[in-house]
């Protein structure tokens, strides 16, 4: 204790002294002596004394610095956080934005990031990225923030920085970096599992092969190039035993060899997943060897999940809970958690959230498994808490995540719980569950979009990020249009830029109107009580749950909503479904030639309609209703109209049910409550001439605009004046938009104009408030399929950007029936029918004028109708010319009077 005081003494009279020569070392030196002779206890305010003895901030820094770096490495995290923030507060106190200081910032986000304060770590990376001091640790600023992203489940985000650092790396001579940064590009890739990111993974992963053939890796990135390798070639898409046995072993062999016991045990248990795919019973040995080894806790958690599935091939339902229930707890520092309601503190504290929410996913299978043996209903309230906290989850990684495509994939992650959900609501009987669990099943992220839309932002700040999207959309266009590696690399570069540029601007909007994204999506869902009650007495909602990915069980789920009552139905076989909607669209794309045509269309179409509308009560209940259909999976791309009701008869849906679609019942009631307002009737695009974008010529728009006309008259932009600008200048000035041209459903969907297409990414930087958008071009209700939310198609870009009701078509029909079609449709809207009943009436009269080949469904049911019923009231745009005319003839009767008058006198 002498000697501690003799030092210590010491050191005072050198700090007072001598300060500015002081070093780290000696700072390090005087760190371990205390810690040695007073103990970790009184660390804290030793140090606090030795800070204060500091006779300049470059040195108080310093010291801050020095402490925070050793009290990192005795693992008290908040200790250390708190020196951190003592020397950037030195920094700003002196207003020096050095490198230092950049420094100071980087490493206080990479102690929160170690500390699971992920949102927190990133404001810092961010701040090294804003300052003007460019170093190596703006690069790794990027990359920190690309792992935070990822850990946040905020994917694409991740890639983007991830991308940014890499370029930035251009110039520097850092193989070993670069080879850091493709490796978590290729886990991002590898996590997203699509066709375009596994052909993105397979080329990071050949970038990292190609770094080590020219500057070597170190073992540790050597290890993880294998494991990569391997979990490439064991996805299901990619499977190949062979190679990805031959990675894992080469990764089990290098870590042996450099006695890494981390990457020794993560080795056993990816060879233990292989061979659980094989359904070999040396899996088990594999993966419980690797617990012999120190596992990262997401590691242990994918072996306890791996041992789930070993023993659900051999029937073992409850061990296979045991082993889920041990992959949900090791996340969780409280082991008396309750898993079934934990708080936010709770949820926060795991480290892999979807990791957790995978395991609770899994285990809520499993019981309902459980429940289809036994029948137990407490199995199924069982099945229903565990889903409902992985539902919790996932709202929470939400709620922190704004970048559209991650939210994509988490819709699609959470379709398969709510699916599940509405099936235990089912067996439960509780209707208002399977009605909520329903309703966050579609279209979540389009009802979020559209509030958002319409909440008080300045329209400044609207235009502004509108601009900056479409600056995005156009640099991506530039980019596919490239062919020269020049022009490659400078687009590339800058969409990368315009995406942070967009991400910065959109987390400005939030700081500055938090009370317009604070709102929670459940709180704009409508409620099955507030949906019944604005239902007549000849309305029906069918709304249809269908995840095609859950497997335990082949099913869908429908709910049957009437003013007075709702009943929940499971729909077995529902594979079966798949081939039969195959048939159907297939039998549709043609007219009838033969009566033998009719009669193979009319059986698929009736067998199809008893498989959707399972029971003679449901279909007794269809006749003479308005039927609004919620419709899910393949679902989407079917008329349900030419449905066949009557075997014997041929009678069509059509004949006894007006239907309309729409995306959810939350979605219709946000939807329809945005203020419209409009100064003109409506606008029509007619273009006839598209040599400019490629396509063949249209010769029959012309004429369908023409009787349009006679119904109501507006602004027609024909042939070389249909031209994209005009349309972009124009449409929020009208009530209806009729466009009458090419349109494609492919890859990249777009609608035609004379000189450009318009993308369907371009309608999401597009504001428009039509009550109807009629689309009558091919294919433009078809799109991709995101499982959870709905077909990204055309026409969700036209709701996106703001429109009420959209008319759309599911394939291209003939030009002569559509016009027709459209004619009769505009002459109804003009006699006061609401949208739905027009094309209804419409179409019905179609069938009634039309025999043989000329009545097929193909003619008629590809046109749809998105949205409900609502009335267009058409303003008379000749209303002055009425009162002019009235005051003329008034003052004619006038004159007149006064001359008749006059002659007697």
């Amino acid at each position: 204790m002498l000697r501690f005081k003799i030092h210590h003494l010491l050191f005072w009279l050198l700090a007072i002294g001598f300060s500015k020569f002081a070093s780290s070392q000696y700072f390090h030196d005087t760190f371990d002596e205390i810690k040695e002779n007073k103990g970790i206890a009184f660390l804290q305010p030793e140090l606090d004394k030795l800070l204060l003895t500091a006779d300049s901030q470059e040195t108080y820094a310093k010291m801050a610095h020095d402490f925070s770096v050793k009290l990192y490495r005795l693992k008290n995290y908040k200790a250390a956080i708190e020196y951190a923030l003592k020397e950037i507060k030195s920094y700003e106190d002196q207003q020096l934005k050095n490198i230092s200081y950049n420094k100071a910032l980087y490493q206080l986000g990479y102690f929160y990031e170690q500390t699971s304060e992920l949102e927190v770590a990133i404001n810092y990376y961010h701040k090294v990225i804003s300052s003007e001091i460019y170093s190596i640790d703006t690069i790794q600023s990027y990359e920190k923030s690309g792992d935070c992203y990822f850990k946040l489940g905020s994917y694409y985000q991740a890639e983007t920085y991830y991308l940014k650092s890499i370029s930035l790396l251009e110039n520097h001579n850092k193989p070993g970096i670069l080879a850091r940064l493709h490796l978590s590009l290729s886990k991002v890739y590898h996590t997203l599992n699509t066709d375009r990111s596994r052909k993105k993974e397979l080329e990071s992963l050949s970038n990292v092969l190609e770094i080590k053939e020219k500057s070597g890796l170190n073992e540790r990135r050597l290890s993880i190039l294998y494991n990569n390798l391997a979990n490439y070639y064991n996805n299901s898409k990619t499977y190949d035993f062979d190679n990805a046995q031959y990675y894992y072993k080469e990764l089990l062999n290098n870590s042996i060899k450099n006695n890494d016991s981390i990457a020794i045990g993560i080795a056993y248990g990816n060879l233990g997943n292989l061979y659980v795919k094989q359904k070999e019973d040396s899996a088990h040995y594999y993966l419980k060897k690797s617990f012999n080894y120190p596992l990262p806790v997401e590691t242990q958690s994918r072996i306890f999940r791996n041992l789930t599935d070993f023993e659900l091939q051999k029937g073992q339902k409850d061990k296979a809970i045991e082993y889920l229930n041990s992959a949900i707890r090791i996340h969780f520092s409280n082991k008396d958690i309750d898993l079934n309601h934990p708080t936010l503190v709770d949820l926060k504290e795991a480290g892999d959230l979807i990791e957790v929410i995978s395991s609770l996913s899994k285990k809520g299978e499993i019981l309902l498994q459980k429940h289809e043996v036994s029948k137990n209903s407490d199995l199924a309230i069982s099945a229903f808490k565990n889903l409902q906290t992985a539902d919790s989850l996932i709202d929470y990684i939400q709620s922190s995540n704004r970048e559209e495509n991650s939210r994509l994939y988490w819709r699609k992650e959470a379709s398969k719980v709510y699916h599940n959900v509405v099936y235990c609501s089912y067996l439960l009987d509780i209707p208002e569950l399977a009605f909520l669990y329903s309703e966050k099943n579609k279209a979540l992220l389009l009802t979020e979009n559209i509030i958002e839309n319409s909440a008080g932002l300045p329209i400044s700040i609207k235009n502004k990020k509108n601009f900056l999207k479409r600056k995005l959309l156009q640099d991506e266009q530039k980019l596919d249009e490239s062919l020269d590696s020049i022009s490659l690399k400078f687009y590339s570069n800058s969409i990368l830029n315009q995406k942070l540029e967009l991400k910065r601007y959109n987390d400005s909007i939030i700081k500055v109107y938090p009370s317009i994204f604070a709102n929670n999506f459940d709180n704009q869902l409508t409620s099955l009580k507030e949906v019944q009650q604005n239902l007549q007495d000849d309305e029906i909602i069918i709304s249809y749950v269908w995840n095609q990915e859950v497997v335990f069980k082949d099913h869908l789920m429908c709910l049957i909503i009437t003013p007075k009552n709702t009943q929940v139905l499971e729909i077995k076989n529902a594979s079966s479904l798949k081939d039969n909607i195959t048939l159907y669209l297939q039998s549709l794309l043609t007219s009838f030639k033969t009566k033998e045509q009719r009669r193979k269309f009319e059986k698929t179409a009736h067998n199809l309609y008893n498989k959707l509308f399972p029971s003679k009560q449901l279909q007794s209940q269809l006749k003479g209703k308005k039927v609004t259909l919620i419709t899910d999976s393949q679902l989407q791309n079917i008329p349900f109209e030419s449905l066949v009701t009557d075997i014997e008869k041929g009678t069509y849906l059509i004949e006894q049910s007006q239907i309309n679609y729409a995306y959810s019942n939350s979605f219709s009631k946000n939807n329809n409550a945005l203020k419209r307002v409009h100064s003109k009737n409506l606008i029509t695009f007619s273009p006839t001439n598209f040599e400019q974008v490629g396509l063949p010529n249209l010769y029959n728009t012309n004429e369908e605009v023409t009787s349009i006309n006679k119904y109501i008259e507006g602004d027609n932009y024909i042939d070389s004046l249909a031209t994209k600008e005009t349309f972009l200048e124009e449409i929020n000035n009208y009530k209806v938009i009729h466009l009458a041209t090419h349109a494609s459903s492919g890859e990249d969907p777009f609608i035609a104009f004379h000189d450009q297409r318009l993308e369907i990414k371009e309608l999401y930087a597009l504001e428009n408030n039509a009550q109807l958008v009629f689309l009558s071009a091919c294919d433009t209700s078809v799109g991709e399929l995101i499982q959870g939310e709905g077909t990204l198609t055309l026409a969700r870009g036209f709701f996106h950007a703001g429109s009420q009701s959209v008319v759309a078509s599911l394939w291209k029909a003939s030009d002569k029936s559509t016009s027709i079609i459209v004619e009769d449709f505009y002459k109804n809207i003009n006699e006061g029918k609401g949208i739905s009943t027009a094309l209804h009436l419409s179409k019905l009269k179609y069938i009634k004028e039309h025999r043989l080949s000329d009545a097929s469904p193909y003619y008629w049911s590809s046109l749809i109708v998105m949205g409900d019923d609502h009335l267009i009231t058409l303003e008379d745009n000749h209303l002055y010319i009425w009162i002019i005319s009235g005051i003329l003839v008034l003052v004619l009767g006038i004159i007149s009077l006064w001359l008749y008058k006059k002659s007697f006198k």
